[in-house]
């Protein structure tokens, strides 16, 4: 149900990646996709895989397939951090949350602790907020501290359908649960 985004190769490597990606997202949904849902789709995969690469400068990035195709997908992204702070709650919680000082009266901030497998216990921040449009997003964010390899690791999504994001909560868990950190020797 999870599918990697490149992030890096040719423009030729990633259309093939997007048809793909298509070709997946109608099997999935046992359908043929339309010309607007495979446009809408590859217009929103091109945008973000830029977004990420440039703005956030992601590590890597996945998708949930089971997203109906009228829908933008979700896409999540990781990233490591040279840890250069104490391992603190605090630290975590920044991490987690990266500007609570910016907590405006449309802003709400649910921090909960979450336990991985591969990283011990981390924090799940969901954070909601009113858009410039009005309608209300969704963030959610998995932090963690890996003091064994001195690296701070982030996973993240923003969604503007609460609905659809909430309704995957239970998957997205597990997704988070399960990444782990490869070490080149």
């Amino acid at each position: 149900m999870w599918f990697h985004m490149p992030l890096g190769g040719t423009s030729s490597e990633f259309a093939q990646w997007l048809d793909l990606q298509l070709e997946a997202s109608s099997r999935l949904h046992q359908r043929k996709l339309t010309w607007r849902e495979k446009r809408q789709m590859k217009k929103f995969l091109e945008g973000s895989a830029a977004m990420l690469h440039t703005r956030v400068e992601a590590d890597q990035a996945f998708l949930f397939g089971p997203i109906p195709p009228q829908a933008a997908p979700l896409v999540f992204f990781t990233k490591q951090f040279a840890c250069d702070e104490e391992h603190s709650a605090l630290h975590l919680s920044m991490l987690a949350e990266p500007d609570p000082t910016a907590a405006a009266a449309s802003q709400r901030v649910e921090t909960t602790p979450f336990v991985s497998p591969h990283f011990g216990e981390g924090l799940r921040c969901l954070r909601s907020w009113t858009g410039p449009d009005g309608g209300l997003m969704l963030s959610v964010a998995y932090a963690w501290n890996d003091p064994a390899h001195d690296v701070d690791l982030l996973l993240k999504c923003h969604y503007d359908d609460p609905a659809i994001l909430e309704a995957s909560f239970d998957a997205i868990d597990d997704f988070a649960r399960s990444i782990w950190i490869s070490i080149s020797e």
